[in-house]
């Protein structure tokens, strides 16, 4: 009878984008190979419907991040103290409460799904369990986030013994100074035979995930603003959830230009292998993506990519020439001029090839095969300790 390997997977919010998404095509891989999952998350909703569709157990446990609260007010000077008390509490009833689950459950594995998430790494620790952790974001550049008790400190936690990181790429392996223990694994997007290719393509341009200023969405639009100056014939589609008052200062812009009939919001979709396959091009504008998992999903859909040439974008796309890449707001209006005057058809070529890297190296039937593998090595180590 073949045996079950009995992971107990920690995630923080339940929102489903990026880190999320990316754990579902996991789980939809490994539990096929004899891995039985259980799944623990801060909040519910989001993707919790999506593990009861699946039938995969989940248990609710509220903790944050073990990060510094933000400091961008005099306000949050003043409450600093009050709130890092409060997070410290919160994780440690939350610590107690994921000890007495894993004593419960078994488990041979923790795997955590996000960096900041330093819950299953202690828990582990204490209970001398392996732990795998998963590092998707580079979080003091992207987010500004600042690990409790230091970026070394986390570092070291990374390097520790019995701990087994996975870099979704390899810059970020490197940026975090990653040991022997740690794997590159790339993402899983889609299945392999999830691929598409339509020639007749729609005049906009496509963004897709969180409408913020840390995502890029600002340049964007300043670049958009400058094209539509020169060429008036192409829409731009956000898809993805905005905070009201982002939405507003962002309107104020768009109304001011008399564009409101050309850049359209249209929140949070589950259309998006459609829209991808029927744009013109996706436009990747965030400066330090992790990954890259709608750079992959549109690569998948057979959608060119002008992407920011940085992070994960830029490993993705730039050795082998897999899309366009620009470096600040004058060079993506030049790009977007450039595409329009060129043709999309010209480009074709490079949204095949882009494709055949997708089906190679990101397919979540790659992804589940390497994270099995990973596992059966980590226990092996452990085993013959």
């Amino acid at each position: 009878m073949e045996t079950k390997i009995k992971v107990l997977y920690l995630i923080n919010h339940t929102v489903p984008y990026g880190a999320n998404k990316a754990l579902l095509n996991v789980l939809d891989e490994i539990i096929e190979m004899g891995v039985c999952p259980t799944v623990v998350t801060a909040f519910d909703g989001g993707i919790c419907s999506d593990l009861d569709f699946r039938k995969i157990p989940y248990v609710i446990i509220p903790h944050v991040f073990s990060i510094y609260p933000e400091l961008n007010s005099f306000r949050d000077y003043m409450l600093f103290f009050p709130r890092l008390i409060r997070d410290c509490i919160i994780n440690a009833i939350a610590a107690f409460k994921l000890s007495s689950l894993v004593k419960k459950t078994n488990p041979v594995i923790i795997h955590t799904n996000i960096g900041p998430d330093h819950l299953g790494f202690y828990v582990a620790r204490k209970l001398n369990i392996p732990h795998v952790w998963h590092i998707r974001e580079y979080q003091d550049l992207f987010f500004n986030m600042r690990p409790i008790f230091s970026m070394r400190g986390f570092k070291r936690k990374l390097q520790s013994l019995e701990n087994f990181p996975i870099a979704v790429t390899k810059q970020i392996y490197e940026h975090y100074s990653m040991n022997n223990n740690a794997k590159v694994i790339y993402d899983g997007v889609m299945r392999s035979n999830d691929f598409r290719f339509e020639s007749n393509k729609n005049n906009y341009f496509l963004f897709v995930g969180r409408v913020e200023e840390a995502k890029g969405v600002g340049v964007l639009i300043k670049a958009y603003i400058k094209f539509c100056k020169l060429n008036y014939d192409f829409d731009l589609y956000l898809a993805g959830d905005v905070a009201t008052n982002y939405k507003k200062e962002l309107d104020d812009i768009i109304n001011k230009e008399g564009l409101s009939e050309k850049i359209h919001f249209l929140g949070f979709r589950s259309d998006v292998n459609d829209l991808m396959a029927k744009a013109t091009a996706l436009i990747v504008p965030s400066r330090f993506e992790g990954f890259g998992f709608i750079t992959v999903e549109a690569m998948f859909n057979g959608c060119l990519i002008i992407g920011h040439d940085s992070g994960g974008t830029q490993e993705i796309l730039k050795n082998d020439n897999l899309g366009i890449l620009y470096n600040d707001s004058e060079d993506l209006t030049i790009a977007l001029k450039t595409l329009v005057f060129n043709g999309i058809e010209s480009y074709f070529p490079i949204i095949k090839k882009a494709q055949e890297k997708a089906l190679s190296l990101y397919s979540k039937e790659e992804n589940g095969n390497q994270i099995f593998k990973f596992y059966n090595e980590i226990l092996n180590k452990s085993n013959n300790k």
